[in-house]
């Protein structure tokens, strides 16, 4: 038998997911000359890639290779999905041990934090938010249609109505239950608030728009006075880990209603659901539960463990970290965490530090403000202007710093954090509309 009819034998057995990694680069790089000249460029690129390296991911660019050779002979072949399935399971064990390298490198900071909790103990939460997982209860049958695709604006319109009720099913059915027993209420049919201690929890899906869907899931922790936007959050591996990925991949079936929802398409809304509650009940929820207090969500523990995680470890696959929260150490571009720390400087009796925050915040948005306001004068006064909310919010903090005297001055401060407080519950929905005095 000829090199060349060996080699289309070792192909179709790579086709057939017969070779393994290591015994494939070994007959390749024994034969590498004859190949040469038996290949041309194109197809040695193809199957044995410049970046190659034996495991079961690269041998799944190799099978793709192979069977692109074999196609442009005329000759197309099966190939099997051996190695797809072992790159897979390759994958998922890579990532668990970057993983638990990176929990590994979080020990310092994350030790400090879990001490702080012990000595502040909050209510714990039992819910067994499992049982809501799958087909919602009493779920309406699957519609039958005649189509795939929406073309007309009739087919538009009752792929979109067959959406939303199925939109609807799975979040009263999967998202309000797990909800409520973290003390959350409706404020509205699609949002979701809790006010405890000085601090707001708000989960908000926000459409229809053009999808016709949910385009997104807006969820943040943050004090009353404050706006959603700032540096601190959650940690990394729960805001970006593995189930938001796991989230975020596909939320498109939830999104757009071009397409007929029938019966596979409803089962792939109750699964995109499904993940939506996992993140929600075995990550942010359980994360948010800790912090009961403006003193906890503030606490130095707190804050470098967040630093620690936001930095993700790199993923085996493209050699990039997994997330990376820290913006290249910029500063936000809103100026939100100034406006955040400088309010709670002064609670706290750190005038100097807050007012100087404060003045950075207004500062830094007064140009934008200007022509904002000249368009849109009560944009200060309208939720959906979350910028000019937090400029005319500071704006208000730091008058307090031309009262001379200090005590007028410290209750100046607490008189104008709780007027804003009042107007806030009603920015985060929870509180009817109210207008600033």
């Amino acid at each position: 038998m000829g090199f060349q009819d060996e080699m289309k034998q070792i192909f179709l057995r790579v086709a057939a997911g017969e070779i393994e990694p290591v015994e494939w680069e070994k007959w390749w790089n024994s034969n590498r000359l004859k190949l040469e000249e038996t290949l041309n460029r194109g197809d040695r690129g193809r199957i044995m890639p410049a970046l190659w390296s034996a495991n079961y991911y690269w041998m799944t660019k190799t099978q793709d290779g192979v069977a692109y050779y074999f196609h442009a002979q005329g000759r197309p072949v099966k190939t099997s999905g051996y190695y797809e399935e072992k790159a897979r399971e390759e994958e998922i064990r890579e990532r668990q041990r970057a993983m638990e390298v990176y929990h590994r490198k979080t020990v310092p900071a994350r030790r400090p934090w879990e001490e702080y909790l012990e000595k502040h103990p909050t209510e714990s939460i039992s819910f067994d938010w499992k049982s809501l997982l799958g087909t919602p209860p009493g779920q309406k049958p699957a519609k039958a249609f005649s189509y795939k695709n929406a073309r007309t604006t009739e087919q538009w319109k009752e792929c979109g109505e067959e959406l939303k009720l199925r939109l609807k099913e799975n979040l009263q059915a999967k998202i309000a239950p797990v909800a409520k027993a973290y003390g959350m209420k409706k404020a509205g049919p699609k949002t979701f608030v809790r006010e405890k201690n000085g601090l707001v929890s708000r989960i908000q899906f926000i459409g229809y728009f053009r999808g016709g869907g949910y385009e997104a899931m807006i969820c943040y922790l943050c004090p009353i006075y404050a706006i959603q936007y700032g540096i601190l959050g959650l940690p990394g591996h729960v805001s970006q880990g593995e189930y938001f990925q796991k989230m975020r991949n596909g939320w498109g079936v939830i999104q757009y209603g071009t397409v007929a929802v029938d019966a596979a398409m409803v089962e792939s809304i109750n699964g995109k659901f499904d993940d939506i509650l996992t993140f929600l009940a075995d990550g942010m929820l359980p994360e948010w539960q800790k912090i009961d207090s403006l003193e906890t969500y503030f606490a130095k523990e707190r804050r470098d463990y967040l630093r620690a995680t936001e930095k993700g470890p790199n993923d085996p696959r493209t050699g990039r970290p997994m997330w990376n929260l820290d913006g290249e150490e910029k500063p936000d571009p809103w100026r939100a965490d100034c406006y955040l720390f400088g309010v709670w400087d002064l609670l706290t009796g750190k005038e100097s530090e807050g007012y100087a925050r404060l003045e950075e915040c207004v500062r830094h948005n007064s140009d934008y403000m200007k022509d904002r306001l000249k368009e849109f004068p009560n944009a200060c006064d309208d939720p959906r202007d979350a910028m000019a909310v937090m400029y005319r919010n500071a704006q208000l903090f730091l008058e307090t710093k031309e009262i001379p005297d200090a005590q007028k001055r410290q209750n100046a401060i607490r008189e104008t954090y709780e007027e804003e407080c009042r107007f806030m519950r009603y920015y985060h929905g929870l509180a009817k509309k109210t207008e600033r005095s």
